[in-house]
């Protein structure tokens, strides 16, 4: 999710203190991260389900939003 964020702030560098490799020694799971991402979605251990109704009205206003206070129209990535 924080990896997420950087991309959708446009954040144009990140700089670790550690590498994935460092990480992994002491037990935390970046590798299995990569390695779940790299797959096609229907071989994902996590399923994606999109919200409906009144939740899903409220997330993409939030995104309008956030998208008319940029100062540059947004480009639609589909």
């Amino acid at each position: 999710m924080c990896l997420m964020a950087c991309y959708w702030a446009r954040i144009p560098r990140l700089i670790f203190g550690a590498s994935s490799h460092d990480v992994a020694t002491y037990g935390f799971e970046d590798l299995q991260f990569y390695r779940e991402v790299a797959l096609p979605a229907d071989r994902r251990s996590l399923r994606e389900e999109v919200a409906d109704g009144a939740l899903r009205d409220q997330a993409v206003d939030v995104l309008r939003k956030w998208a008319d206070m940029l100062p540059s129209s947004v480009e639609p990535k589909f």
